[in-house]
């Protein structure tokens, strides 16, 4: 049986800069150890150039803070941006065996948008895919292989059902 958590709560916003100084504001007084530690990054998924700031929340299985916008004018994001505002964009649930995880939602009869999993361009060790709006009246809820923080990126999680070899290699390398 998987491993299953909800990682964190993603919010797209129209300048990252300043959603980051807003939310570090509030996080500093009402969390402070989420305000210690934020990754950055950028990419491509599906042809949508994202930038995003993630808070981290100290417990690993904690609920971070995820922060993202669109990485140019001419996106989806962009659009709905200008549309609706900022909104909650997902909800992410992270798994240490996503394949499986995957199936299971399938064989429940839960919906997914993705008929294959998807990843971005710069980490394409991080499956994902979605549970849609409509199924969870309004917000996106994402799935996606389980992943580790380190410094300012995201890694990829040794102990995931997809990583029993690096896991295996690892051990082998640092055990005492």
């Amino acid at each position: 049986m998987p491993n299953v958590h909800i990682d964190h709560v993603a919010m797209c916003v129209k300048d990252l800069d300043v959603a980051i100084a807003d939310w570090k504001d509030v996080l500093e007084v009402l969390a402070p150890g989420h305000a210690a530690h934020m990754t950055r990054g950028e990419g491509t998924s599906d042809g949508t150039s994202m930038i995003w700031a993630t808070f981290q929340n100290p417990d690993p299985t904690g609920v971070s803070i995820q922060l993202w916008a669109p990485g140019d004018r001419d996106s989806w994001v962009h659009r709905m941006l200008a549309k609706r505002g900022e909104f909650v964009h997902h909800i992410a649930f992270l798994s240490d065996d996503f394949g499986h995880t995957v199936q299971q939602c399938r064989e429940a009869g839960i919906p997914l948008v993705l008929e294959e999993n998807s990843s971005p361009d710069t980490m394409p060790w991080l499956a994902w895919n979605f549970v849609p709006q409509d199924k969870c009246h309004g917000v996106l809820i994402e799935l996606a292989t389980r992943y580790q923080a380190g410094r300012d990126r995201w890694l990829p999680h040794p102990g995931n059902a997809e990583n029993t070899e690096l896991h295996e290699q690892l051990t082998k390398q640092f055990s005492v």
